[in-house]
């Protein structure tokens, strides 16, 4: 398949400054050394704990972030070199819709003016095809041609977000990263969220970077899934063969932590123990070891590779 984004080595850390002068002390480490690919037209999950960096690593891909160090290359070109005009028009083809739908949408703007906004920045169409393809994007989402003038406040958490879907297509991008679209809804409306997101991929020939902590959600839309772990990815596989057989401890206690309705009494299997280290200052050698029922001596002193073709794991037990 061909590749339509790769990323090498990405590291984004966080100074951590003090005193007069500012000086940094210490660096929050929320990604930390990333890399793998993405093929065009299909869905990656990036999966995980809350803070092991996933959303971060998302916004660094499109550099809301700026990388500390490491390469993205999109469409065979370093991304991470763009600057002011060829990083705007490079922007066209790489979009995000946000997590929280009430606050990714500027409340002092109407519907109209949101989704003509991205026309407007870029100098495209003139303001009679704008407003026809404003009407068009919110059809295509769902919504109705007389919800044009109204403002972000008036409507439902699953109608903004199909706004935040609309903006987010406008530009007819090659790809979307998806940062936990439907984890602020409400269960019912997270299934119209996502086979709304199924039905734009196969229309518009999108490919999706999908962020979720939810693997029950992972596991309905994704093609491959990449599982993240402070900072670093240690396990990438295709949907199938991560559910059937996960590799890394930590993949196989999140899967075994997913809730399952069964018949009769069923038994709870045992959490994860202990606390995710602080990125601040993580642990020597592989960074899960502190959690680890299988963690050896030379887990706590050497850092395992990612390594495998068509199964990735990062993990001494392979």
């Amino acid at each position: 398949m061909e590749v339509l984004l790769e990323a090498k080595n990405v590291k984004k850390h966080f100074p951590i400054r003090k005193g007069l002068l500012s000086r940094v002390v210490a660096n929050v480490k929320a990604v930390d050394d990333v890399s793998l690919t993405v093929h065009r037209g299909e869905t990656l999950g990036l999966v995980g704990e809350s803070g092991c960096g996933k959303s971060t690593l998302g916004r660094t891909m499109i550099r809301l972030y700026e990388p500390t160090a490491g390469e993205i290359r999109f469409n065979g070109r370093d991304f991470t070199t763009l600057k002011g005009g060829e990083l705007r028009r490079a922007r066209k083809n790489i979009q995000m819709i946000f997590q929280d739908p009430y606050a990714s949408l500027d409340p002092r703007m109407t519907v109209g003016q949101i989704l003509r906004q991205p026309f407007e920045i870029h100098g495209l169409l003139g303001s009679a095809a704008r407003e026809a393809k404003v009407l068009d994007l919110l059809k295509i989402v769902g919504l109705k041609p007389s919800h044009v003038n109204r403002y972000p406040h008036e409507f439902s958490g699953g109608q903004r977000q199909r706004i935040s879907i609309a903006r987010a297509i406008a530009l007819e991008p090659e790809m979307i990263i998806c940062d936990e679209p439907v984890s602020a809804l409400d269960v019912s409306i997270q299934a119209q969220i996502l086979n709304l997101l199924k039905d734009l991929q196969d229309r518009l020939k999108l490919t999706y970077i999908f962020v979720s902590h939810d693997l029950s959600v992972i596991e309905h839309v994704c093609d491959r899934i990449a599982v993240m772990y402070l900072g670093k990815i240690v396990e990438v596989a295709t949907r199938e063969e991560l559910f059937k057989n996960p590799k890394h401890p930590y993949t196989q206690a999140l899967i075994a932590a997913i809730p399952r309705v069964g018949e009769g009494k069923r038994k709870i299997k045992k959490s994860l123990g202990g606390e995710v280290p602080s990125p601040i200052n993580p642990p020597s050698g592989c960074y899960f070891h502190p959690r680890c029922p299988h963690a050896t001596e030379k887990c706590r002193t050497q850092t395992p590779k990612l390594e495998g073709s068509l199964h990735e794991v990062s993990c001494w037990l392979y």
